[in-house]
């Protein structure tokens, strides 16, 4: 029969490996950045950007954005479609150096002028087998059309857009919570992060959703971008975090942790 001592070693020793189980579990991919300039920061990748043809363009400078603290380095450039590609089912996409779940903020710039451009996840990898140019497969959609957000959580055909945006660069801020089960997912366009100081005073999302499983886990991001010239449809400046501080890793601006777990951040 183990002693009180031995009792209480054996205690000790299991609560210790569910703390260290629970911290691993815990561990974040961290961030994923791509500034789209050569010089510029790019991390967070296994390895560079593919598709069925150079789909991305540079041209100077860097888009820009009044309320967007991310400081862009190297060359200013951004990304366009290019060479009049009409194919609106292309984009040029990259894995990522380790998949993400739980907890994940990005942000991107895009300038909306053709037909659109933003961001593509996907739960599997290049490697994986899937058709890397068609975010036509993708697990989630956000981008901007010339005057609307678009949002798919299916994949297939791209459903109508929601509000009412002016032709011109805007800040894409997204949120999302994703695991085995129904996923949540919030949209703003252009909210003032500056103002807001953290996720916890946000206005309402342009675009939320809580009851669709669209995605377990994000090995791979793509940039759907059409049209023929650098007035046309662009990205840059691409961030995408899991780590405690994601809010501020995408935005640059200081609000602590991204959330309290079980706490409702944007109000809904």
């Amino acid at each position: 029969m183990a002693t009180s001592n031995e009792m209480t070693d054996l205690l000790t020793g299991t609560l210790v490996a569910v703390l260290m189980f629970g911290l691993a579990g815990m561990a974040s991919a961290g961030l994923v950045a791509a500034d789209l300039n050569t010089g510029g920061t790019d991390t967070g990748f296994s390895g560079g950007w593919a598709g069925s043809s150079n789909r991305m363009p540079i041209q100077a400078p860097d888009l820009t954005y009044a309320n967007y603290a991310i400081t862009q380095t190297g060359s200013p450039t951004y990304v366009y479609g290019g060479d009049g590609n009409t194919h609106q089912d292309r984009q040029d996409s990259r894995d990522l150096a380790s998949a993400m779940s739980g907890e994940i903020w990005f942000s991107c710039l895009v300038h909306n002028g053709n037909v659109f451009a933003g961001l593509s996840f996907h739960t599997n990898t290049i490697a994986g087998g899937a058709n890397s140019y068609l975010h036509s497969q993708a697990s989630l959609r956000v981008l901007m059309s010339p005057t609307t957000l678009i949002v798919d959580l299916d994949g297939g055909t791209l459903p109508s857009g929601t509000g009412s945006f002016s032709v011109g660069t805007h800040l894409l801020l997204g949120q999302m919570t994703i695991g085995v089960g129904n996923d949540s997912l919030s949209v703003w366009v252009d909210p003032d992060v500056n103002a807001a100081g953290g996720p916890g005073a946000l206005p309402a999302a342009d675009f939320s959703s809580t009851g669709v499983d669209f995605v377990n886990s994000i090995a791979r991001i793509g940039a759907p971008n059409v049209g023929g010239s650098a007035a046309g449809d662009t990205i840059d400046a691409i961030r995408l975090s899991d780590t405690a501080t994601a809010f501020e890793d995408v935005t640059g601006v200081s609000g602590g942790p991204a959330s309290t777990p079980g706490t409702l951040i944007y109000g809904k």
